[in-house]
């Protein structure tokens, strides 16, 4: 049986062994620049320091992209931009930053937070449109090649369990320090893999999880369209009232006339470093449809809110952070070992094919 854990190991490890170069390389950097900045998207800021006119906002995105889906991402400090994800049927999401109070596009600064959009792309979706699936995939293979490494590391004399040979040559001190890292950071990689895997299929675990209808947005059968909708900045307020307490962090508007706008807030109970409480209101009268606590009411916004936290490291402040940071090195180094260790095994059987191939020649020349 063991052998059998060893063969999975030595394989699925070869094929896992890139992705987690990859995802252990860029999960390292986001942590650190998170740890630094702590704004995954640093946002250009505005100008000046008034409050932000959300209907001006809208009304410059409506005026370009009359039937778009809008969330606008609001930033912690009023005057800097607001981040909008403009949404399109049949088109890639768009990116948008406005200026809080007179709606203009600003332009990032360059470089400014491009590359670790980028890099977040690359480790959320590796650049691929159905991504987060792929990633899902290569996780599962991670998590495999963790639990087979422990059953194939444990030891039977314990006093050789934690040794580092240095006089055995390289292959050997990177086996063996491949092991070690393995077996004593184990936890760690697990937490951080596990919380991974619950990222990327947080859709059919939302499903799963929520029975038919439960958990989607309402639709808009209680809303009946009737004359002009109210002014943004007036939905904010009336929800505000409705639950003045908390950020507000995002609202969300579809092009759809029959649908509620929606305000996201983040109260201080809540896990989920965007918050995870919805407002919706109806946009035409102001009443407001629902406030819900989503971490408190649907197990799979609690799941997700949970492996948000503990992946991206919010829950633990520095320390956790840097936890992180140290989980990414780990998988990159046991990734980048374990092909090194591929490589020597295949080096060293060509060796022996080569002298027993020598060694009958000689036999038949005598």
């Amino acid at each position: 049986m063991k052998r059998i854990v060893i063969l999975l190991h030595r394989y699925l490890g070869l094929l896992a062994a890139l992705f987690a170069l990859l995802l252990g390389l860029s999960g390292s950097l986001l942590a650190v620049q998170q740890l630094l900045q702590g704004e995954t998207y640093p946002a250009p800021v505005a100008s000046h320091a008034a409050s932000p006119h959300y209907q001006v906002v809208l009304a410059s995105l409506r005026a370009s992209y009359p039937q778009a889906d809008f969330t606008l991402r609001l930033p912690q400090n009023p005057a800097d931009a607001i981040e909008v994800r403009v949404r399109q049927r049949q088109q890639p999401d768009q990116l948008l930053w406005l200026d809080p109070q007179f709606g203009r596009p600003l332009a990032t600064p360059e470089g400014r937070g491009t590359g670790w959009r980028w890099l977040h792309e690359v480790h959320a979706r590796l650049l691929l449109e159905d991504g987060k699936t792929w990633v899902g995939v290569a996780g599962i293979a991670i998590l495999l090649v963790l639990l087979s490494g422990i059953i194939h590391w444990w030891p039977k004399d314990w006093r050789k369990a934690w040794r580092l040979r240095r006089d055995k040559g390289l292959a050997v001190w990177l086996g063996d320090l491949h092991r070690m890292l393995g077996a004593s950071m184990l936890l760690l990689l697990l937490l951080s893999t596990l919380s991974g895997l619950v990222l990327a299929f947080n859709q059919p675990i939302r499903q799963w999880l929520s029975p038919a209808k439960h958990g989607q947005p309402r639709t808009g059968k209680h809303i009946t369209p009737a004359g002009p909708q109210l002014a943004l900045d007036e939905l904010v307020a009336r929800g505000n009232a409705r639950l003045p307490q908390g950020r507000l962090s995002s609202i969300s508007i579809s092009a759809r006339a029959n649908q509620p706008v929606e305000l996201r807030k983040r109260l201080d109970d809540e896990l989920h470093p965007n918050g995870s409480t919805l407002i919706r209101l109806d946009p035409y009268r102001g009443t407001v449809l629902s406030v819900e606590r989503t971490e408190q009411t649907q197990a799979w916004r609690k799941i997700g809110s949970w492996a948000q936290a503990l992946h991206t490291g919010s829950l633990g402040g520095v320390w956790h952070q840097l936890l992180m940071v140290v989980s990414g090195v780990v998988l990159m180094i046991l990734g980048g070992s374990g092909l090194f260790q591929w490589q020597a095994r295949r080096r060293k059987q060509g060796s022996r094919q080569a002298a027993m191939v020598a060694t009958r020649a000689r036999t038949a020349q005598q």
